[in-house]
């Protein structure tokens, strides 16, 4: 092969192997959109289904890039007044940093024998059972659910909407 070819195919290689090489920026996924319903009560409910957004409300901090986010769901229900309840499911397979800040206990947790009445729940929730290490706090509203091997990780929570600042008088 004559020397000039040589340098082509060279530069052909070389040009190949660049762009297959180079560095990949990955497009986040865009935030899923919240669906908003009317309910017989006269309420406004809002579900999200973003698994960060719906992360960061459970936990109080944003997913680290080994925490594999399963399903999330975030229901809030309102009324002209404002937020009056809302609650949150979410199935995690939780990285070594998310395990190691739960053992610190964060939310006031203590272990308990069964889960407190949950409520409707998504298809994807399991039920609490004997397969998962179950802590709650004292309303039994914010459960944990952590298998055995700690590969799993549901938890929940619900409450009241807030109350909007007194007027003074």
């Amino acid at each position: 092969m004559k020397p000039r070819h040589v340098a082509i195919l060279a530069a052909i290689l070389l040009g190949a192997a660049a762009f297959f090489l180079r560095p990949k920026t990955e497009i986040p996924p865009a935030p899923k959109p919240t669906v908003t319903t009317a309910t017989a009560d006269g309420m406004t409910l809002a579900t999200a289904t973003d698994p960060t957004l719906v992360f960061q409300k459970a936990f109080w901090r944003r997913p680290a890039s080994d925490d594999k986010i399963l399903h999330a769901e975030r229901r809030e229900w309102s009324t002209a007044d404002g937020l009056q309840k809302w609650q949150w499911f979410i199935a995690v397979s939780p990285g070594p940093q998310l395990l190691e800040h739960l053992r610190t206990n964060p939310f006031s947790l203590t272990t308990a024998p069964s889960a407190g009445k949950i409520g409707k729940t998504p298809e994807w929730f399991p039920k609490p059972s004997a397969d998962f290490q179950i802590q709650q706090n004292s309303e039994g509203r914010f459960i944990l659910m952590l298998s055995a091997d700690h590969k799993q990780l549901y938890a929940t929570d619900s409450g009241s909407g807030f109350a909007p600042p007194a007027i003074a008088p």
